[in-house]
């Protein structure tokens, strides 16, 4: 005789975010696999620099006028080199996506 005791527990929270459930076959043992499709959104993939941009005319102008204001405006005597240089990635990383 066959019995079905394979069961799915979650919270009630993750039970709103199931798209689908499914117990599936298994012929070789007495617990059968669970598949489990989840809604949501896609994992977002890491951001990249579009290369095509730094031949751009308005791009290099729009660079060029953000990092003279963000020197202008950090480069002080008592910020290190390194927190300059990291604190300007950042902040061009910033432009690139809004330019974007």
């Amino acid at each position: 005789s066959w019995s079905r005791i394979d069961m799915i527990w979650m919270s009630a929270d993750l039970l709103f975010n199931t798209q689908d459930t499914e117990i599936e076959t298994s012929i070789w043992a007495d617990h059968n696999p669970i598949t489990v499709v989840w809604k949501g959104q896609r994992k977002r993939s890491r951001w990249t620099l579009n290369n095509t941009i730094l031949k751009e005319e308005n791009f290099k102008l729009k660079m060029e006028k953000e990092l003279i204001f963000f020197f202008k405006e950090n480069k002080k005597e008592d910020t290190s080199l390194q927190n300059l240089w990291d604190t300007m990635k950042a902040c061009t990383r910033g432009v690139i996506i809004d330019y974007t």
